[in-house]
């Protein structure tokens, strides 16, 4: 899966909260998608872009997962019925960013 575009739109939203950039250290595929592993603000988290269900069925959709590689701690989720585009515009990344400065 090519993830530079999504990265792409992952740091046009945090831009937007005067947050980031998202810095990619590498990426890999999966069995349903990609996780991207980088740092944002100097901590070391990963971006996990997951499908969920299969065809086109009422149960398929997209997510994206920001976690804490540390902990493993899930700081927020974005879903979308279409497109990893859509779960990243309805991902909360100014939760996520609180949730960052939480873990310190």
């Amino acid at each position: 899966m090519n993830t530079s575009s999504l990265i792409n739109q992952v740091n046009e939203s945090l831009a937007t909260l005067g947050a980031g950039p998202f810095m990619t250290d590498s990426s890999n595929d999966t069995e349903t998608g990609a996780v991207v592993t980088g740092r944002l603000d100097g901590r070391a988290l990963r971006i996990e872009f997951v499908e969920e269900g299969s065809g086109d069925g009422p149960g398929k959709g997209h997510r994206v997962d920001v976690v804490d590689d540390a902990s493993g701690e899930k700081l927020g989720t974005g879903r979308g019925d279409s497109t990893f585009a859509d779960a990243i515009s309805s991902h909360n990344w100014g939760g996520t960013i609180e949730a960052l400065k939480q873990l310190g």
